[in-house]
């Protein structure tokens, strides 16, 4: 986790540099858009912070999945333990009610 906070702020940081050192006005044509004399250092802000916003909806779609599944298997193993404490009781009283078989019996006519 540190790793990934360290290599997003490397990168913040080259964003930052790069855009201050290219701060010309330039015209933007985007679909049915047109942006005149806007900082191309806004241009690069938006389109990291757009980057940005696309990799943290895709981080919550998986976190969001991952917790379903989390849930499930946990109600999952809920079911098997009980059905653990369920046939180990069985068993406990299935081997109170065996009766000892004698291994020492003697043969007839021996």
């Amino acid at each position: 986790m540190q790793l990934y906070i360290l290599v997003g702020l490397i990168f913040a940081f080259t964003v930052a540099v790069f855009a201050v050192q290219n701060a010309t006005k330039v015209d933007i044509r985007f679909l049915f858009w047109e942006f005149k004399n806007i900082s191309l250092a806004l241009v690069v802000f938006g389109a990291a912070a757009g980057g940005a916003f696309i990799v943290f909806a895709l981080g919550v779609g998986r976190e969001f999945r991952h917790a379903l599944r989390v849930r499930e298997l946990s109600h999952q193993n809920l079911k098997l333990s009980q059905r653990v404490s369920r046939l180990e009781a069985e068993r406990e009283r299935d081997d109170r009610c065996r009766v000892p078989v004698n291994t020492n019996s003697h043969r007839l006519g021996s």
